[in-house]
């Protein structure tokens, strides 16, 4: 899921979209975004009352290092 936002830092996300293209289930989705929210990774957007939002959280340090981290490992992980 990390991956996912990393490949796609400025696209908002919804649950539904993350389970389909991730391939993981809904559940599985809606279990680990939490957790992603609190560290401060990803920015939850409320957008209506049932509805929630979630990009990459470009601000804070720790999704920098990440980020940077998986944009010099990126060309490995491609070419296997």
């Amino acid at each position: 899921v990390v991956q996912h936002f990393l490949d796609r830092p400025k696209e908002f996300f919804n649950l539904s979209r993350l389970a389909k293209e991730t391939g993981l289930a809904h559940s599985t989705i809606h279990r680990v975004m939490q957790p992603l929210v609190d560290m401060g990774l990803v920015k939850e957007i409320k957008a209506g009352q049932q509805i929630r939002l979630f990009i990459l959280e470009t601000e804070d340090d720790r999704s920098k290092i990440i980020s940077d981290f998986y944009d010099k490992i990126r060309p490995h992980l491609e070419t296997g």
